[in-house]
């Protein structure tokens, strides 16, 4: 089966074709772009670059969240809108859990997004060869709340964007970025999503959403 998988969660970009779980094509990019400018150019890049059709896919894993706001509405959107145009299954797994997986470290690792204020998007999964543990699920939390669940652990690794701002202080942490195409190692992380219902895991309201509930106390 053919997969498109896509990850535009964050300032990283990610998205590859599978053929069966192995990787045909994939583009993965760091740099600082609008991600809505540059997704489909990628997508078809790598097309061409695997000689497929869209039509050839069997189904398109999306990155739901968290991350950023508008990153994970691009990502989202343009997955239900292909999955929609040409009739295939849709899938959706963590953004936090692509870059564990991305890895490619066995044992206990928490990947995290700044959340700012002193806050992350964080989890902890007991990676192993082609199976996982989820030992603490997705959520927005400060960080002093993450490292407490970690000290638990014989031994753990943090795993961030050592390039992205980080508004906390993480002394000891493992470079990591997004590589969409590892996933489908971990059938157990994808969820198959109704194509119209699908919506961002975003994990906490906007700062604009905040700041009207504020304005609209009674």
């Amino acid at each position: 089966m053919l997969s498109l998988l896509i990850d535009t969660s964050n300032r990283p970009l990610s998205v590859a074709l599978n053929l069966d779980g192995f990787t045909l094509a994939e583009i993965n990019t760091t740099v600082k772009k609008t991600h809505s400018a540059t997704v489909m150019d990628y997508i078809d890049k790598l097309f061409k670059m695997a000689d497929m059709k869209k039509n050839d896919i069997g189904r398109i894993i999306v990155a739901k969240g968290p991350g950023s706001y508008t990153g994970v509405r691009i990502g989202v959107t343009v997955a239900k809108t292909l999955a929609y145009a040409l009739g295939t299954e849709l899938y959706s797994v963590s953004s936090l859990f692509v870059v564990a997986a991305s890895c490619s470290r066995h044992g206990i690792v928490a990947p995290l997004f700044d959340a700012r204020r002193g806050n992350v998007f964080g989890a902890v999964y007991n990676m192993k060869a082609d199976s996982f543990t989820e030992e603490l699920e997705p959520a927005y939390m400060s960080l002093e709340d993450l490292q407490t669940k970690l000290s638990s652990y014989d031994s753990s690794v943090i795993l961030l964007d050592g390039q992205e701002k980080i508004n906390t202080s993480v002394e000891d942490f493992v470079h990591a970025v997004p590589r969409i195409s590892m996933v489908e190692q971990f059938e157990a992380a994808l969820e198959k999503e109704d194509i119209h219902s699908l919506v961002p895991e975003y994990l906490r309201i906007s700062e604009a959403e905040r700041n009207w509930m504020e304005k609209n106390k009674s």
